[in-house]
Parts: C-alpha cells; structure tokens; sequence
C-alpha cells in the first residue's frame, strides 16, 4: 500500500482543499467560482500577473514568467508613473505631449500660452489638465513665466529639460508612494554626472529647482531624478508622430535589456498606458526582456548605444555572435578575398567579423583568407556610410537603389545601412505619389516582393515572433502579392484555381499581420478593410 501523501492546495478564500486554479496567473487556487470571484475583489486581482520581479547577483532586479506565457499575451498593462517631454525638442504640449503649430497672434505667429504660466499648450482643455496643475501652480506662486516664443519651425528647446524631473520632485508631497518608487530605481548618476550633458542639466536644472522654485531639494537629489529618467525612461510615440514624449513605468522598468527580446510594448489611451506582449511563448522560469535600442542597429552601434545612455555593456547572445546570429548585420565583405577572386558570388566572400565583439577594440578578421583589420577602420568605415545614408535625398527610391548598388561589393546583402535603405523603399513602392500598387511597373513590384522576404529572413532571426517589424512586413508582403495576382490573372498568365491558390497565399500572410497588428488602435480599421477587401477577390469569380 502506498502511504505517501500529495500535497493539496488550499482555497485562497476559505483554506478549504481547492482544484480551481486562477486563469490568470495559476498560482493561487480556490473551491469555487464563488470564492474566485470574492478572492479577486479582496485583492487577488492586484497580484494575479504572469510575471514575478526578483533579484540576483548578476542581473539585479528583473521580470521572469511565473508561468508558461503565450505568443500575443498581454503580460502587463500599467500607467506612467510620470511623464513629460524629452531634455530637448520642439514646443510641445506640456499636457497631451502634442507638437504645437503656431497661431496668429497680434500680427505675429506665436503658440497658445497657459494664462498662467505662459507655458506653449495646445488649448484651455490642456491648461487645466491634472498632469499640468502642481508644476503651474508652484511657478506661478513663485512668479516664474516661461519665456518660450515661436521663432522658426524648427526651433528646439532646452528648457524642456526640467518639466519631466519637475513633475517627479512634486510628488513627494502629492504622491510619496509613487514617489519612492520612482526613487527607488536605478539612476548610474555616478556614470553620467561629469559628462557635459550633466554639467548642463546642473547648470540649468538645479538652478530652477532651488532657486526659481524654491524647492526643499538638494543637488544629488535633482540630478538623480534627471538620471533616473534618462536610464529608465521609455519614449512613448503616438503611431503619427505628432506625439513624443518620455515615461518612466515603474514595473516595466524591471524588465532586463535583451538585442532579441522577447516581447514587444504599446501605448493604449490617452493616458499612454503601456501594453507588454509576448512576441513568442515564453516559458515559467523564463526572463522576461525588452530592447533598450534598436534592434536593426549593429553590434558596434547598439553597445555603444546602451552603454553611452543606458550606462551598460550588454553581453547578452546576440553580442557575443560575430555574425549576429548570421545575418551580418554589422559586417562588410574582406577587401583581399574581393580583390584576389574572380568568382565573386556571395558564398564565395569572405566576411569581416569582430575576433571578439564584446571589446570595441578587437581587430577584425575575414572568415575566409585570416586577414586583419584595426576596429577603428571599422568605426570610421561604418560612420561614413551611416552618414552617406542619412543625407540621401528621401522623397524617391532612386538614391537608396543606387546606395545599395554602389555598395553591393562592400556590404552584406543584410548590413544594417542596407536593410535601412531597403525598409525606406519598401516604404516607397507602394505607398507613396508616384509609386502607388497600382502605378507600379511590373518589375517594381518584383523589387517590392523581394525586399519584403529580405527583410522577413532578417527579423525571423533578429526579432522572432509577433514583432511590429514582421507584422507590418507581413502587411506589405500580401498586398504587393495580391496586386501581382490580379495582373497575372487578367494578362492570362495564370488560372483562375492558380489564382485563387495565390490569393489564399496572401490571406494567410495576412492573417498573421491581423495577429500581430490588432492590438494597435489605429491598426484596427485598416486590417479590417484589407481583410474585407482579399476576402471579396477569393468570392469573386471574375477577380
């Protein structure tokens, strides 16, 4: 007979045995749908997350899976903790974050001010908005009015700086809970507080916090804000870019950087709330990660990156890969294997990669023939063609083409300034005057099609899973697919089954952009009018 005994699970309501797990984060179980209910409203529904937050040695705090998580959960939702414009820009909305225009006023341009204040706002509405109130009512008592003034469209402005560590500072006495949650993060103030960015902020920030405002605060107490907010901020962009703002989001925040994370975030609402999804399954005990950078950034530009505003070396695998898990992202053909061989096919180039990526110094070796190259050939290298790239003329797809064919023996087919110059055109063909689906030359849309599968090798291997970058891809993809069909189909190329096979191609591509993209808000009417409009062409028997 077997006397071991197996540990049952208690009701969290009434300690009585239980078999009804929580659906949210299965850690808690209870007797009855009853006591789920009245355990959620007693306080289980504050804690039932898929996540818990713990610490170690070598990766501080950071977010692990307290269950198996699922490709397209939402693991977490959470509202700023506190928000404002960046250190400098353009004048914004103190209150909704949008880029102001001017109006005209006594025969000249200027902003709408706050009448008390006199801070740019876009409307009356936004002047007496919660988030705007402590900071204009402590300036006004102090008699503090904002000097800022419409000069040109482009004009930026430093005094944005202040507005973002400001609002946290004023919540020790209107908010002290959020207060020392805020404090409590990590702010490398040590790391950054003789850079002549915070030489800068001292000189300005400070000075308008003690002596402006007159507020109970010392220097390394201001400057930690200011430094809490540029290591752990995320900069929150509404989908037209009309909206730029930084938010700290205190739980969010103890996600771990990864170059290949796991999730990707949102921004729902007014409020800015941050969404947190998964972009693949992710298992219990698994860490949950974000990127810190951008993820199409080479290994020599995403460290420097991280380590010039994050203040740390990422080693995670990606880092330490010199061909960044063989896309070679980051990495130029070798000039001897080019130069001495006649068969120049790629598979016959030899590549340059890092002898060891985590030490910006290492030399370069070619894969193939042993040759060496200083790290600082690449830096100069790979900074001049970045800057060749930026100044291209943007309004057409002739000077990218031609970047990318004036460099075809230099770069990797997938280099970083290859594929930034192969997502413009995508952006191109397609969607701009000129070069509209329907304006597009057979050959153009080829070109359209190609470019789509580069860039889905590349974000399969780089940002796996329900990534933005795949989804709207993806939505690209079915379009020009769909476009090709139809021009197939009435030059009879192709029959009607052949057809209708191609376009049940493009429906499935297309459903998984609606898996990936429907979460986003301004997504949701343009995935529905693309699925209506495919599932019309497979109903219709004449395309």
């Amino acid at each position: 007979m077997d006397f071991t005994t197996r540990e049952i699970p208690l009701c969290e309501v009434c300690q009585q045995p239980a078999r009804q797990t929580c659906g949210g984060c299965k850690l808690v179980y209870y007797c009855s749908r009853a006591h789920q209910k009245l355990g959620w409203k007693e306080g289980h529904k504050l804690k039932c997350c898929a996540y818990k937050i713990q610490y170690s040695e070598d990766f501080g705090r950071h977010m692990v899976a307290t269950r198996d998580i699922q490709q397209g959960e939402i693991i977490l939702r959470e509202k700023p903790a506190a928000i404002g414009p960046k250190i400098a820009c353009k004048p914004h909305c103190l209150s909704c974050g949008l880029k102001l225009e001017p109006i005209q006023k006594n025969d000249e341009l200027d902003f709408y001010k706050c009448s008390s204040c006199n801070w740019p706002m876009c409307s009356i509405d936004c002047e007496k908005a919660e988030v705007h109130r402590e900071e204009c009512k402590i300036m006004t008592k102090r008699n503090y009015k904002c000097e800022i003034k419409y000069e040109s469209a482009d004009k930026v402005e430093a005094a944005y700086c202040i507005i973002a560590p400001m609002r946290v500072l004023l919540m020790k006495q209107t908010n002290p809970r959020q207060f020392e949650n805020v404090m409590s993060l990590e702010s490398h103030l040590k790391d950054r507080i003789n850079t002549p960015l915070y030489l800068v902020i001292k000189a300005n920030l400070v000075t308008f916090i003690i002596q402006v405002l007159e507020l109970p605060f010392d220097e390394e107490t201001i400057l930690k804000v200011s430094s809490i907010f540029d290591t752990n901020s995320f900069d929150v962009r509404s989908p037209d870019g009309s909206k730029r703002l930084r938010a700290i989001y205190v739980t969010a925040s103890m996600m771990n950087h990864n170059c290949r994370p796991n999730t990707r975030h949102i921004y729902l609402g007014d409020d800015n709330n941050l969404t947190l999804i998964a972009t693949v399954p992710i298992s219990k005990g698994e860490m949950i990660t974000a990127t810190y950078t951008q993820s199409l950034y080479g290994t020599l530009d995403r460290r420097k990156h991280l380590k010039t505003y994050k203040c740390f070396d990422c080693e995670c695998e990606r880092c330490q890969d010199p061909t960044e898990f063989g896309t070679y992202l980051g990495n130029i053909y070798c000039s001897v294997c080019n130069g001495a061989s006649s068969d120049r096919t790629i598979g016959q180039r030899g590549m340059l990669v890092s002898t060891n990526p985590l030490d910006e110094t290492a030399s370069w070796k070619c894969e193939k023939c042993g040759y060496y190259i200083q790290s600082r050939q690449m830096f100069w290298g790979n900074n001049a063609l970045k800057q060749e790239l930026n100044t291209i003329n943007k309004s057409g797809p002739r000077c990218f083409e031609e970047f990318i064919d004036k460099y075809k023996a230099t770069l990797h087919p997938t280099n970083h300034l290859v594929i930034q110059a192969k997502l413009a055109l995508l952006q191109i063909y397609g969607n701009y005057e000129g070069y509209t689906l329907t304006e597009l030359p057979d050959y153009l849309l080829k070109r359209k099609i190609d470019l789509c599968h580069d860039l889905l090798e590349v974000a399969d291997k780089l940002e796996p899973g329900w990534s933005r970058f795949r989804g709207t891809v993806l939505l690209e993809l079915q379009a020009a697919m769909t476009m090709q069909t139809k021009r197939e189909f009435e030059d009879e190329k192709i029959t009607k089954s052949a057809a209708q096979e191609q376009l049940m191609e493009s429906m499935v591509l297309l459903q998984e952009a609606v898996n990936i993209l429907r979460i986003e808000p301004q997504m949701k009417t343009v995935l529905e009018t693309k699925v209506q409009e495919l599932s019309n062409l497979l109903d219709n028997t004449n395309l």
